[in-house]
């Protein structure tokens, strides 16, 4: 309930709302921009800068939630994209809350969502889908937060309630950040066997409607990063398909009980391979199917978390696997060549015809390429009966380039663990005129063509369209280090 300083804040009144910060600064609460169970989130008049100010009623219960923030403020969340409380607001009368920072140019995930979902409703197209940055977007956006959360987790700690409105992304299209807002559910991620040993951090049941754990819901658990995992395959279905995993055409023409059913986990979810009482309508199916925006290995993911783990939340993925995953996927998009349409889609391997699944519009293998991401390990030589090609090891992550885009080739694969910090080598520009390859970090790097010997290059180098020939391209990024060492390889057919 809002008391009566936060209906003067949202009302069309022109009296300022004030409020102070034990260090004497003053912020003025301009623009709310959010508001949950505990509080109201507001811009202020200083540049990215929030401030959340508690509309809980009962003075113990606000204590208890300041101290909560207080103890907040000491914990390690340097160098995670999460607005992390940096001042408390004086207690003057019922005035309880924190000021924030957060980088400006965002919009809650929430309003992204919601547009898409009921744009697609109305217009039948996913027209708004694909002009907000399409799948490569929603990719990237899933990667990012999952590798947030998953080293928050790291840290010992749990986000506790997360949704898309906590979420905060870049309101450009052409951008992907992403921060979380409203952190002061975060709490000390344990079991339940020793909850009561701990008194500050203490994990709560808060939860927003639809995004919660099925064992907080029915009040079994407190939030774990068990239940941050339900969580976030919640935001990543309604982000990548407009459809939440557990509302089926029963509960989407039933009673408010029977959504109450399903967001308890008394549901099967909405593509259960073969319990079919909550599927989605056949003949009017809603948003973007699942299967044309996930791949086996995301596909399996949500099976496994809505299927095995909304019983066993220890069967759910981690959000490193989730992390993973997007990271992986996200590189292995195919860009359409319709300038009308500039879809992002899934690459196929085994697949020698790419057709835009959005428009229709057919592609050949000529305006993508596939590189392989190997490693080389010349020791492999000293055993007998070798040859050079035994010494390729497969390390299971590649990528796609397509026609009119760079990349930046890292030390580590994309979709492993140190990717997003690894050394960044060398950047491959695919065009109509050929390839160019840049060293970045490397100081040079090896290339050859078919079975031709690996010749030394230490700048920029084109190799013309002409040369290609349907021939094994192998790059070789040279890195000096202290040690011999495997080295990475990359091989494309060119």
């Amino acid at each position: 309930m809002q008391n009566k300083g936060y209906k003067k804040m949202t009302s069309e009144q022109t009296k300022k709302r004030i409020v102070t910060d034990t260090f004497g600064q003053e912020f003025e609460l301009v623009k709310k921009i959010g508001q949950g169970g505990q509080g109201v989130v507001c811009t202020t008049q200083v540049d990215n800068v929030l401030v959340k100010m508690s509309t809980q009623r009962d003075k113990d219960k606000k204590r208890n939630w300041l101290e909560h923030v207080h103890w907040l403020m000491r914990q390690p969340l340097e160098q995670l994209n999460i607005a992390k409380p940096f001042s408390r607001i004086a207690m003057k009368g019922n005035n309880f809350g924190y000021a924030m920072e957060l980088m400006d140019g965002l919009i809650p995930l929430e309003s992204l969502m919601n547009e898409t979902e009921e744009l697609i409703a109305a217009e039948g197209s996913p027209e708004h889908y694909l002009s907000t940055g399409g799948l490569k977007r929603r990719m990237t956006i899933l990667a990012k937060l999952a590798r947030t959360l998953s080293d928050l987790h790291a840290r010992g700690l749990a986000y506790g309630d997360l949704s898309p409105a906590n979420i905060f992304v870049s309101e450009n299209p052409d951008y992907s950040e992403v921060w979380l807002i409203d952190c002061d559910n975060i709490c000390v991620n344990q079991r339940e066997s020793f909850d009561s040993l701990v008194d500050e951090g203490k994990p709560g049941r808060i939860f927003s409607p639809g995004f919660g754990a099925p064992e907080v819901v029915n009040g079994d658990s407190f939030v774990s990063s068990l239940t941050d995992a339900w969580s976030f395959a919640i935001v990543a279905m309604k982000l990548l398909t407009t459809n939440h995993p557990f509302i089926g055409e029963g509960v989407e023409n039933g009673t408010l009980e029977d959504e109450e059913r399903a967001f308890k986990g008394e549901l099967p979810w909405i593509y259960h391979p073969t319990d079919h009482a909550n599927a989605l309508d056949e003949d009017y199916p809603k948003g973007i199917p699942l299967e044309l925006v996930a791949l086996k290995p995301l596909s399996n993911l949500f099976e496994q978390c809505f299927n095995a783990g909304k019983n066993d939340p220890l069967a759910r993925p981690s959000l490193s696997e989730w992390a993973e995953v997007f990271e992986q996927l996200a590189h292995m998009l195919v860009k359409c060549q319709n300038n009308e349409c500039n879809a992002s889609f899934n690459f196929l391997v085994s697949d020698g015809h790419l057709e835009c699944p959005f428009c229709g519009t057919s592609m050949n293998n000529s305006q993508v390429l596939y590189i392989r991401n190997n490693l080389q390990d010349l020791s492999i030589l000293e055993l007998p009966n070798t040859t050079i090609y035994d010494t390729y090891v497969d390390t299971g992550y590649n990528q796609t380039l397509n026609i009119g885009e760079t990349i930046v080739i890292k030390n580590s694969c994309p979709g492993s663990m140190y990717w997003s910090e690894s050394q960044e080598l060398l950047s491959i520009h695919f065009s109509k005129e050929g390839l160019e390859i840049t060293p970045i970090g490397a100081k040079s790097f090896e290339m050859g063509m078919g079975k031709n010997k690996l010749q030394t290059f230490n700048s920029k180098t084109p190799i013309p369209a002409s040369t290609r020939a349907n021939q094994w391209l192998l790059i070789k990024p040279i890195v000096e280090t202290p040690e011999p060492q495997i080295a990475n390889l990359f091989r494309l057919r060119w």
